[in-house]
Order: structure tokens, then sequence, then C-alpha cells
């Protein structure tokens, strides 16, 4: 028997029956504080009944009740029912087939975009693919560059395999990884590309070239129009470093590492993708890392249905608050996700449930911040409670998920089922047996339900591997993020050791709601042109000039409100990501 971490997270530890991490490559027999956390978690802040209004109910009622909401809604417009889930567990049927049966009724949905579709989107326009190295490949290299990747703390077991090699970090603060690297470069915020073009400008021009890129010529006419002078202006690392930072490429041949933070940022799928051109420029297959999630060959189409049925409306991620407040939603229906903290305009749901312009329903195993301001809530079983296969984005293993412990509440596949016989749907595609859905939609990648069944982890043949000689367009056309104004920084997130955003609290407790600056103390409002929120500032000297930083596990402000009220609107260019880091705000103190 195995079970299998399924946070959002690059590990995806695999446990055995006692929960003991298992000694096999990468894993190597360790877990995060996060991990070791589980079983306490697992038995605090559980929604343990179903409740409408606020009162106690039966997990049958909730049903019918849920029922009737989406019948009147569907009768009007099933597009005013938006859906919203993302990678709270990554569990094939947990996450991926409940969105069948919204996909034959016509509801909308988000874009799902938030975390690292603009990084897939933009390495994709080099490469044909995002798929990248594999663990077994990180063994092969003699050094790393962690580019906005802050892998000590996020990414322990990728961190583990580098510990002893040279290691430089490229970052907008000091970070822990930053600090226990060989070297740490410190750019400003949304500049990234920049550095990256500086860096592909010296391999270049100093002929330090040694692979192969189509349209190499066209790539040498573009860095040609920029000078180091101007490269280290606007990214504010000096030209000794950037030429530091390309001989360290040509002499170490490093894996780099690109953090999903990037693709959060102005310029961020333009930086992304120029940093995935370095590595080919020196010579390196597969040199980089990003997220390999969609080069296994899984079928995640198939397993939401989309052959048969899709969405009548996509919302991007960025806009989720404005088409709230606009009235253009009736109903959210929301599991796998905590959407009032984590997604953009998180205030402006909270008004809408509060004033009654729209029903929140929710399915989730814990009290969250969204269940808690639901109109329905209904129990959810956590992944130590019920059976699923799980995936990576890092390393190749498909795990076949067993409970170690009673189930609780109702599973997701088995709820939309019941919601679609309720509803009278008799759609191949909710009629479809889920288990035979996901054996379908994991032959691609090399593995069948009854071979992993078997033999509980199995790997998985990658599918999608890219070329050594990329593409080198699209070619980009970045915008300077500007100068600063009186009392503004940029404000940028991070992750933190003990919490996967908005989980574990139950465990280590809410995080303060504490912006790190290198000038402000004290109380202090952060305004933005979407909003304001009253945090409190620490100055620390890791933080530059200009930048505040704050956890993303810092949720809400002093007065009850989403942080996330001061991000929204503004999304990337290759796949539409909310640009949460590099958010141009104005500090103002007031008080200690």
């Amino acid at each position: 028997m195995v079970i299998a971490c399924t946070r959002d997270c690059y590990d995806t530890c695999i446990f055995n029956e006692n929960y003991k991490p298992l000694n096999i490559f990468p894993i190597n027999g360790f877990t995060c504080a996060r991990g070791r956390a589980d079983l306490i978690r697992n038995e605090k802040n559980r929604v343990t009944t179903a409740y409408i209004d606020g009162k106690e109910t039966t997990i049958d009622e909730a049903i019918k009740y849920v029922t009737k909401l989406l019948k009147e809604t569907m009768k009007k417009n099933p597009a005013r029912i938006l859906r919203t889930d993302y990678d709270g567990n990554q569990g094939l049927l947990t996450w991926y087939y409940p969105d069948r049966i919204f996909n034959v009724i016509g509801a909308s949905q988000t874009d799902r975009s938030i975390c690292s579709s603009e990084g897939h989107a933009a390495i994709r326009a080099h490469y044909g693919t995002s798929m990248g190295a594999l663990p077994e490949d990180f063994t092969k290299y003699r050094a790393a560059v962690f580019w906005a990747f802050p892998a000590s703390t996020s990414s322990p077991h990728i961190w583990a395999l580098f510990v002893k090699k040279p290691k430089v970090s490229i970052d907008v603060r000091v970070s822990d990884t930053a600090r226990k690297s060989d070297r740490a470069i410190i750019v400003r915020p949304g500049t990234d590309v920049y550095l990256a073009i500086g860096v592909i400008k010296v391999l270049i021009e100093e002929g330090l070239v040694e692979g192969k890129v189509r349209h190499f010529e066209e790539l040498v006419n573009y860095v040609r129009g920029f000078s180091l002078d101007y490269l280290s202006k606007v990214s504010g690392v000096g030209i000794s470093d950037i030429r530091w930072l390309a001989e360290f490429y040509h002499e170490y041949k490093p894996l780099t590492l690109i953090g999903f933070a990037l693709g959060r940022s102005q310029n961020g799928g333009d930086a992304i993708g120029m940093i995935s051109l370095i590595p080919a420029l020196i010579g390196l297959e597969r040199g980089y890392y990003y997220s390999n999630s969609l080069g296994w060959g899984l079928d995640f189409d198939y397993l939401r249905g989309l052959h048969m049925a899709r969405s009548s409306r996509v919302i991007p991620m960025a806009e989720f608050g404005d088409y709230i407040e606009r009235g253009e939603v009736d109903i959210i229906y929301a599991w796998n996700e905590n959407p009032v903290v984590t997604l953009p305009g998180g205030d402006k749901l909270i008004k809408a449930v509060r004033e009654g312009r729209v029903t929140l329903i929710v399915h989730d195993p814990y009290w969250s911040e969204t269940a808690k301001l639901a109109n329905v809530v209904i129990p959810a079983p956590t992944f130590l409670e019920k059976y699923d296969v799980v995936y990576s984005y890092w390393h190749d293993y498909l795990i076949y998920n067993e409970p170690i412990k009673p189930p609780r509440g109702i599973a997701e596949v088995d709820l939309v089922r019941r919601l679609a016989k309720e509803l009278g749907i008799t759609h191949p595609l909710l009629l479809e047996d889920p288990w035979d859905a996901v054996d379908r939609a994991i032959r691609p990648a090399g593995v069948t339900l009854e071979e992993l069944r078997v033999r509980k982890i199995v790997k998985m043949k990658p599918k999608y591997l890219p070329t050594n000689e990329p593409d080198a367009l699209p070619l980009p056309n970045p915008t300077e993020p500007g100068e600063l104004g009186p009392n503004e920084v940029r404000l940028v997130f991070t992750s933190h050791p003990l919490y996967t955003n908005t989980q574990f609290r139950e465990v280590y407790g809410n995080l303060e709601p504490v912006v790190y600056t290198h000038d402000y103390e004290g109380i202090v409002v952060l305004e933005s042109e979407f909003g304001s929120v009253r945090v409190r500032a620490v100055r620390d000297g890791n933080v530059p000039p200009g930048v505040a930083l704050i956890y993303k596990s810092s949720l809400i402000d002093l007065d009850g409100k989403p942080i996330n009220s001061i991000t929204g609107r503004i999304k990337g260019k290759y796949a539409g990501t909310p640009m949460l880091n590099g958010v141009r705000v104005r500090v103002k103190v007031v008080g200690n």
C-alpha cells in the first residue's frame, strides 16, 4: 500500500501505509515540514457534515438543494454558473474528472492560469513542449542556476540534489536559497528578461555559443539592439555580474531551474522563454526545468471530457473579481481551491455573497475562508481517505493512492455523479466509469490502470521531449517596469516552508500579515490601483529598496480583508496569467 502527497508541490512525496516516506530516488526517505504534519492536520478544522445557509443538514439534502439551484440557473443561462477549481489536490479523479458535469451543462470555467500556464506557453513557443530535465538528468549536472526558484524552501528534494554542487540564485531579494548559494544575483522585479538578454548577448558576442538555435542570425541581430549598459540599468544587475553569469554558464554547463513566480511577473513569459534558450546556446539537451506536467502525455482533456463537451465561457483568473462585480455570475461552485484568498478580487466575491448577488457552493475537507463564506458546504475526504491516481510535475512516477484513514464526506467523483443523476443527465461522459476514464488518460504515458494497481508506483515514459535546437522566435518586446514614485514599492509574493498556499494553518497557525521591506516599519496601508490593505511592515536587510515581500500564506490583512484585494486584471501575454508579482503599491505608515 502506498499513498502520495497530493500538494501543489514539486516533490510529490510517496509514503508507505505507516506514512513514512519511501527511500526511492528522488524522494530519498525524507519529506518536508508539511508532509510530516499531514497526519496531524487531517484531524483538525474538518468539515464533518453538510451545511445550507449555516444550518447543518445531510449530504443528501445538500445535493437536492444544489440540484435545485443549478436547474434554476440552467433554465436562464448555464454560463452564469461558474465552477472554479485548482491544484489543491493533484489527483486525477479529484481535480479533473468532476469537470465533466460542468462541461455537459455548459457552465463557465476559469482559465486556470494563475500558476504555471504562462511559462508552459512561453517555453512551448520555443521548443514545442515545456518538458525539461527529469530528476535522473539532474544528477548529471555539475552545477545549477536557480532562477526565481526558491528551492531550499519550496522543493527540498530538488535542493538536496545540488546542495554540494556550485549554485547560483537569481531573485528579487536575498532569499534562503540565495543565502545558501555560492553566488546571489539580485534583479529588479519584472526585469529578468533583460538579464537573460544580457547573458545571451555576452554568450554570442564573446564567442561562447556551443549549441544550435534555429533562426540564430535573427537572435544575433536582436541582442545587438541592446547595450549592456542599458540591460544593466534596467535590471539593476551590474555589467560585471552579467558577464560573470554568462561565463558561469559556459564553464559549468549548469541546469537552469525556472520558478513559477516569473510567470506571474511583468514580462514573465518573455523572461521564461529567453531563459530557456540559454541552455541550448551552450549545447545542453534538456538543460532547463520548469514543469514537466504537460510532457508525460497524460490526457487531462479526456478526463475533463473535452472530447465531448466544453465550457460555454472561460473567465480569466486575473478578472475573476471583475466578472463578479459586474453581476455576470449567479452561482460559483468551488472545489480543490480557496478562491476568496487566492484569486484576484477575492474581496468582491465576499461582498457579492454577503449581499446575496452570488450563491457560493463549496466542496472541501476543511473550513477554508471560502467554505466559511459559502451558502452551501459539502464535506470532502482528504487524500489520506480515498483512492486516486497522483502524478508529479517533477518526477516521473505515477502513483496509485490508497486510503490509510476512514473516509469522511463524499468524494468529488461521487458527488458530481450524484448531481448528474439528480439533474437527470444521461450524457455518456457521466455514465463512463471514472476508473475507465483514468485508464484511458494514463495510457499515453505508457501506464495502464491494471499495472498501476498491482505495482502501486510506475514510471511514466515522457512523450514530449524537447529538441536540442529550439526555434529562437518569438523574440520578446519587453516593457520597462518604470521608475517608482515617492513611497512606492513593488510587491512580490513568496512561498513559506511551513505552508502550501492556504494549507497547514491548522498545524502551524495563521501567519500575521507582515510585509518585509527595506525602509518601512509599523502598521502600513498598501494601496494599488485595485484596492488597499492594512498590514504590518518589518524592516529586512535581505529585501532591497523599492521591493516589498509578503508570504503567499499571509492571506488576510489586519482588518480581515484578503491581500489579493490589491491585485488583479493585468494578464500575461502568453497565457493570461495574473500579474501578482511586481504590482506597484503605495506605502502609507499609519501606526506603530
